[in-house]
């Protein structure tokens, strides 16, 4: 018997070794095609444990099942770990014998348990063996019912203390296994969300906005945005109250955007914005829109307004450069008409536009007050 836990020990550890690379990215994905192919590899997991048991006595079979089922319930819920049991239950009432009798309530008590620690026990991490008391209590009741069966008692003194002590060792060992490579995805999320974020305002940087500008397409479009006399605001008040203001433009964007448009800090006081699925003229009323709320919205701090002049375009099928150009082109006729305002680039300006056309407040900037 105890050749056959080891095996069974080595079989699972192995198995999770496999599994851990059903886990690509952070955080861990909870629904989709995705999310049902990892279940069904933890469900396969349990049928190819109990495909190679110990057999203490006839119609007892003992295997280390329970540890992948406990890890999703663990990490997924009580309902995810029901649907990863299933299939090795039906196999197991399939072989049949006096065993069943203590094998599937052991299954369901262990499910049971950890729905029950889950809010004490945080979902697998790189310091979940600190809760080692929780992962005991788990996989304790996994073989009380043993108790229930005929010369039960005799039974479960000769199984159970071998059946916790693999199953615990199973589960840190197998779960460690998860856990490093839940802290390397953590840790890689983390750096690339911080290669791609600008720490000031929290928004896209330089670096994502070339990556998302090279992805639009049809129905996309673009707004470049500037704070109107910036230089003023740091000459007048310092640059934390310069900082303040591009914190606070930067909540406007993020406030009035759509869930899948992106805001992105451009550069200096320059933001651009990355319009999606755009219909009719949803692009001017955007743009005045932004630009309202930004004129309308005084600093926290201190309860200043400033203004921002915007260029707006519509995706055409040029070079990412060339689409910026637009747009800067708008901005650069915003600015020189006053400030303050929103423009549109046309295809075919007049003279006296300057390449763009005006949708946005026909009033100059206002003074700084």
């Amino acid at each position: 018997m105890l050749r056959e836990l080891f095996f069974n020990l080595c079989l699972l550890i192995s198995i999770h070794y496999l599994l851990r690379f059903s886990f690509r990215s952070w955080p861990v994905t909870r629904r989709g095609r995705t999310h049902a192919a990892r279940l069904g590899a933890f469900a396969a997991a349990t049928l190819i444990l109990l495909l190679f048991p110990a057999q203490p006595a006839p119609g007892i079979v003992l295997d280390l099942r329970a540890v992948p089922v406990a890890f999703v319930t663990l990490q997924f819920g009580p309902l995810a770990g029901l649907l990863v049991a299933l299939p090795a239950t039906a196999y197991r009432l399939w072989l049949g014998g006096v065993g069943i009798y203590a094998a599937v309530p052991s299954l369901m008590a262990v499910i049971a348990v950890t729905s029950l620690l889950r809010t004490r026990v945080p979902p697998v991490g790189p310091l979940f063996w600190r809760h080692w008391p929780s992962v005991i209590a788990i996989f304790g009741v996994n073989g009380l019912p043993l108790l229930l069966l005929p010369d039960g008692l005799h039974l479960f003194a000769e199984v159970y203390p071998l059946l916790l002590v693999t199953n615990v060792l199973g589960a840190l060992l197998a779960w460690g296994i998860l856990s490093e490579r839940f802290h390397v995805l953590r840790l890689t999320s983390q750096w690339q969300s911080a290669a791609m974020t600008d720490p000031l305002t929290g928004l896209g940087n330089r670096r994502q906005f070339d990556l998302d500008l090279s992805a639009m397409g049809p129905g996309d479009a673009l707004m470049m945005i500037d704070v109107d006399h910036f230089k003023r605001v740091n000459d007048t008040f310092g640059h934390h109250v310069g900082d303040e203001v591009l914190q606070e433009v930067a909540r406007v964007l993020q406030r009035e955007g759509r869930g899948r448009d992106r805001a992105y800090r451009y550069g200096g006081e320059e933001f651009a914005v990355i319009l999606r699925d755009v219909k009719g003229d949803g692009l001017p009323r955007v743009a005045e829109r932004v630009r309202a709320a930004v004129q309308d919205t005084p600093l926290q701090a201190n309860g200043r307004h400033v203004t921002v002049s915007i260029g707006a375009v519509a995706w055409a099928a040029l070079s990412p450069t060339r689409l910026v150009q637009r747009a800067d082109d708008a901005l650069y006729a915003a600015k020189t008409a006053g400030r303050n305002r929103a423009h549109l680039w046309q295809e075919a300006p007049t003279p006296d536009q300057g390449g763009s056309l005006q949708v946005g407040n026909e009033q100059p900037a206002a003074e700084l007050p």
